[in-house]
């Protein structure tokens, strides 16, 4: 792992300006993933393109059970001006009013038909020290757009993706692509403040969903038949998971609720290996469920 030794080379690194064709990754320099790449991970299974009706689904996901507990380790490192960074990273999970939860990862799975994402990226703003969101979905094949949206730099960096020259989001400048390698589970991190951290999963499908503070989740362009709707915590490992029948143009809405109990709680260990790769599509991935960093999702 090359770590910045200066912030104003780093600054330096981070302004130059490279060919349209080669965008400057976060970790490493490389060119957009190969179409032909993407589509043998993503579709292993060479199934066609769905091109039929769609439906969507969309609703809350709450907490029930034990309140989220302090996060006393990652509290102390916080700075005096970056108290606002508290409220993110100063317990295990974020909730919302009526106790809806945040960064929790929906996914519509095991539908038949290869459906490609609409957009060639996500984007991930940094604001008062801290990501504005503890978990980070992506289709394999997009990339992460890092943007710091305040007068702070931030250096993120992909744990479990090879690792070369960190570049700089500068303030209030141009996003910071990042490009996970594989599909898989990684860490974000912000290497000028190490307790700001995103779990980052790489799936091979685009029909998921990342719930803010109102716990609100929207997943459209799933084709028709019977689906299976999953939901994950990552820091708690809280999941859930339905079977639903997707119509033609309409929209389906479903609460889930998760659980959390104090007393059983073990906390993961954060490894920064590099995650498993597999063959799996949506129509044979299972359910969101927990993964330790380093292990295929």
């Amino acid at each position: 792992m090359v770590i910045v030794p200066l912030l104003a080379m780093a600054l330096t690194i981070a302004c130059k300006r490279l060919p349209q064709d080669q965008p400057a990754d976060a970790g490493h320099t490389v060119v957009a993933i190969p179409k032909e790449r993407i589509d043998a991970v993503n579709n292993a299974k060479k199934q066609a393109l769905y091109q039929g009706p769609t439906g969507t689904i969309e609703g809350t996901v709450s907490m029930t059970g034990d309140a989220a507990p302090d996060l006393l380790p990652f509290i102390d490192k916080i700075p005096a001006d970056c108290a606002i960074a508290a409220n993110t990273y100063g317990k295990l999970f974020r909730e919302g009013a009526g106790r809806a939860v945040a960064d929790v990862l929906v996914a519509a799975t095991g539908y038949t038909g290869y459906v490609k994402p609409k957009v060639d990226h996500v984007d991930l703003r940094a604001q008062d020290c801290a990501w504005i969101q503890k978990t980070v979905a992506l289709t394999f094949g997009q990339r992460i757009d890092v943007k710091s949206v305040d007068s702070r730099p931030y250096i993120p960096q992909l744990l479990g993706a090879p690792t070369g020259a960190l570049l700089v989001a500068v303030p209030m400048g141009d996003a910071v692509p990042i490009f996970p390698p594989e599909p898989g589970h990684y860490v974000l991190i912000d290497s000028m403040r190490l307790y700001s951290k995103a779990d980052v999963f790489v799936v091979r499908y685009p029909t998921w969903d990342v719930t803010n503070l109102n716990g609100r989740y929207r997943i459209e362009g799933i084709p028709v038949g019977l689906t299976t709707l999953s939901a994950l915590l990552p820091s708690t490992s809280s999941n859930a998971s339905r079977q639903v029948t997707i119509t033609p143009n309409a929209t389906v809405h479903l609460d889930l609720t998760l659980s959390f109990d104090r007393s059983t709680f073990r906390p993961q260990v954060t490894q920064s290996s590099k995650p498993n790769s597999s063959t799996q599509d949506a129509k044979s991935e299972p359910p969101v469920t927990s993964s330790p960093a380093g292990k295929r999702q």
